[in-house]
Order: C-alpha cells, then sequence, then structure tokens
C-alpha cells in the first residue's frame, strides 16, 4: 500500500508542473547546408567531359593512344619502354595542300556568247589545242568577212597610189615641155617687137602696142606655165603612197584582229593536262566579267605539297629536307600517304592560302610557304592516292638535330656514369 500510494504522489507533481515544463522549451533550429561548392564540383565535371568529348570527336584515335598511355603509366606498365608519341621530337608540322608543279589553270573564254557545244567532262585528259568548248561564232564569222573587204579596198587604194607615183614623173616630163615652148612662143614675140622696132620702115603706133602685147602675153603664159612646174615638182607622191599602204596593214591588223576573235569562240586546251572541274553548259551566256571560271584545267607535270610553316618554326625548314605527308583527316599515327623533300622554300612571310576553321587552328598570322616535291613512287597506293586540293599534314624532319631518347628508371646507365 505505500508503494501505491508513493507512485500516484509522483504522478500527480509530474502532471502538475508538466505546463511549467512546456513553457520553458525553446524551438530547434535546422542547420541549412550551402550547396555551392557542389554545383561548382559539377559544372566542372561537365567541362572536363565536354572536352574530353570534344577530343575524342576531333581525333578518336589519338585520344584512345593517350588515353591507353596514362592508364600504363599509373599502372606502372613499362615493359614496351616510353611510348614514342611522348619522346621529344625534332620535327616541324604544317598545314599543307596538294597541288601542282606550275598551280591550276582556271580557263575563261576572251570573247563573250552562248555556249554552242561542250565536247569534254570532268576528269577526262586531253592534249594541248584539242577543243573543250564552242561558243556562237555567227557575229565573228561576220566581223571576219567584214574586215577582208576593207583589206582588199585598202589594197586597191595602195596599188593605184602606185601607179600615180610613176604618173607624176611623165606629168612632170609633160609640163617642163609645155614650158620650153611657152618660153619659145615669149622669144619669138619679144624678137618680133625689137624687129619692129628697129625696122628702117617706122611702124604705126597700134602696130608697135599690138606687138608689145603679144610679147608680153607670150611672156606671162611661159611665167604660169613655169609656176605649174615648179608646183608639180613640190608634189611627194611617195607620201600617198605611204598613206595608202599605212591603211592597208591598218585593215590588216583588222582583219587579223577579227580572226583572233573567231577562233577565240573555241575554247582549247593551253597544253596537255585534266579537267578537273566544268562549270559550263550548252546554251550558257557567258558575258565579259564572269564570277567563275569555266573550266579549273590541270596542266601535266610535277605533283606537289604546298605547305605553310608557321614563323616560330620557320628557321627549321632547310632545302632537301624529308619530309612525310598525311591525310589531315586521319591520325598521324596512320602511314603517310607519300614522302618527298623540300624544293624551296620562299623568301617572305605572306598569309595562309589555305583558311581552315576548326578549333585551336589560327588563320590571321604570316606563314612562309615551302614547296615539298613528293616521291612519285611513294604514291602508288591506288586506294589512298593523294588528290589535288587535298588538305594534308607535313611532317619535316630536321637532319641538323636528331631525336634523343631520355633514360628511364629501367634502362641501363650510359658508360661512363656510375649507378645509384
Amino acid at each position: 500500500m505505500s508503494v501505491t500510494s508513493t507512485t500516484a504522489t509522483l504522478a500527480s507533481q509530474v502532471t502538475s508542473a508538466s505546463p511549467q515544463l512546456q513553457t520553458v522549451k525553446k524551438p530547434v533550429r535546422r542547420v541549412q547546408r550551402n550547396p555551392g561548392p557542389w554545383l561548382g564540383l559539377l559544372l566542372v565535371l561537365v567541362l572536363v567531359g565536354c572536352m574530353l568529348g570534344l577530343a575524342y570527336l576531333i581525333k578518336p584515335a589519338e585520344f584512345r593512344k593517350v588515353v591507353a598511355t596514362i592508364g600504363k603509366q599509373l599502372s606502372g606498365d613499362r615493359k614496351g619502354g616510353p611510348d614514342p608519341g611522348l619522346l621529344p621530337m625534332n620535327r616541324t608540322f604544317c598545314i599543307a595542300h596538294v597541288d601542282a608543279e606550275h598551280g591550276m589553270a582556271p580557263l575563261y573564254p576572251l570573247q563573250a556568247g552562248r555556249v554552242k557545244m561542250v565536247l569534254v567532262e570532268e576528269g577526262q585528259k586531253v592534249a594541248k589545242d584539242q577543243i573543250l568548248f564552242t561558243l556562237d561564232d555567227r557575229i565573228a564569222r561576220a566581223q571576219v568577212e567584214e574586215a577582208q573587204a576593207g583589206v582588199a579596198a585598202s589594197k586597191a587604194q595602195w596599188e593605184n597610189a602606185k601607179q600615180l607615183e610613176s604618173q607624176h614623173k611623165e606629168k612632170i616630163a609633160g609640163q617642163q615641155k609645155v614650158v620650153n615652148g611657152k618660153k619659145s612662143l615669149s622669144d619669138a614675140a619679144r624678137s618680133m617687137f625689137d624687129n619692129l622696132r628697129t625696122s628702117s620702115i617706122s611702124p604705126t603706133k597700134d602696130q608697135e602696142f599690138a606687138a608689145k602685147m603679144q610679147a608680153a602675153a607670150a611672156f606671162a603664159e611661159f611665167e604660169a606655165r613655169q609656176i605649174e612646174l615648179e608646183a608639180i615638182q613640190k608634189i611627194n607622191p611617195n607620201f600617198t603612197v605611204q598613206q595608202a599602204e599605212g591603211e592597208h596593214k591598218a585593215r590588216l591588223a583588222q582583219l587579223n584582229k577579227a580572226q583572233v576573235a573567231l577562233d577565240e569562240m573555241q575554247v582549247r586546251a593551253p597544253s596537255d593536262g585534266s579537267v578537273l572541274r566544268l562549270n559550263v553548259q550548252v546554251g550558257e551566256s557567258l558575258g565579259p566579267n564572269p564570277r567563275q571560271p569555266a573550266i579549273q584545267f590541270l596542266p601535266t607535270g610535277k605533283q606537289i605539297v604546298r605547305a605553310e610553316v608557321e614563323q616560330e618554326f620557320a628557321s627549321k625548314v632547310r632545302v632537301g629536307q624529308a619530309a612525310k605527308v598525311y591525310d589531315d583527316a586521319k591520325s598521324r599515327r596512320d602511314a603517310p600517304l607519300a614522302t618527298g623533300k623540300v624544293l624551296s622554300v620562299s623568301n617572305w612571310y605572306s598569309p595562309r592560302r589555305s583558311m581552315v576553321m576548326e578549333p585551336l587552328q589560327y588563320n590571321d598570322i604570316r606563314t612562309l610557304e615551302c614547296l615539298i616535291e613528293v616521291d612519285p613512287k611513294s604514291t602508288s597506293n591506288p586506294d589512298n592516292p593523294l588528290r589535288m586540293g587535298q588538305r594534308v599534314r607535313v611532317e619535316l624532319e630536321d637532319v641538323a638535330a636528331p631525336a634523343k631518347v631520355p633514360q628511364t628508371a629501367d634502362a641501363a646507365p650510359a658508360r661512363g656514369v656510375s649507378g645509384p
């Protein structure tokens, strides 16, 4: 009975004190965590993943090899020695493109007109002076006929001028005879007048005046004929002949010009080669200022590679330097498309010929162009030949400074150097 009463007493005390405990109880504060560092870490991981994905898309083979090399280094696997891709290389890499020795020849028609016939196809090999396409030549033929008529007329005038030269000498001789005759008449009239005045029979005034007038008229006629003779002698018949000859030569030049215009209605191959691209078709009208060439023509010649070396590495390029040509769309570790040597190095820095819009590729820089002669024997693979305009990467080996292989932990120490 004592235990039960004690328990009841304690329960009544707790019940009476519970309102006081409820008023004294303080609210509990929740701790809020800042998500900023976790979001920053997540953003960094996303950026790294994007960069790795971009590197894999651009160069998948190189990406796999780099990942494999890093895995071997982390695992400590060095049985095969150091990776050649990580060795220091005394080589120069540059962007280049395949070209011909004298470049491509864009062909334009010299005369405007409508395309009449196209006699070749793309990729076709042609010989020198072979007709590639023709234009409508009706107007050109009419101009040739007009020029021929002008040449015939000028030739007739020239021949007439030559005849006038011989006639001029005859005119001088005839006029000289007329002058001599008039002089004789003048002398006779003067003699008659003198005889009349000295005659024993005194003449009348009328007779003396008539004789005097006849002598004066005969002398005036003589002077007039003498002036005509001097005027004829001053005439230069060679001037007329030279003028007619010059006119004939001008007509001949017009005829040659019209003939050239007619010949240019047929566009011919400038040399042996092949048609790379055909930009014309039958019925097309070609104006005097075309936007693109009618035909992209490749002359037959040596195949070269135009490499563009950045100014930073230009001092490492030499004539005769060995070179390897790789396809730019494939990995550098693949087999080269061809080999060759540096044929010439430019003597001035110029902007890039080929603008490449790729990541980590700078176009607004100066480069030194060098020509690489391709060894014909190294391009004998018919499945993957070098083609005109193909973008490639060139590896120039530095013969003056051979590559040095660094010593590894597993390699033997050099002679004369004591090991650890």
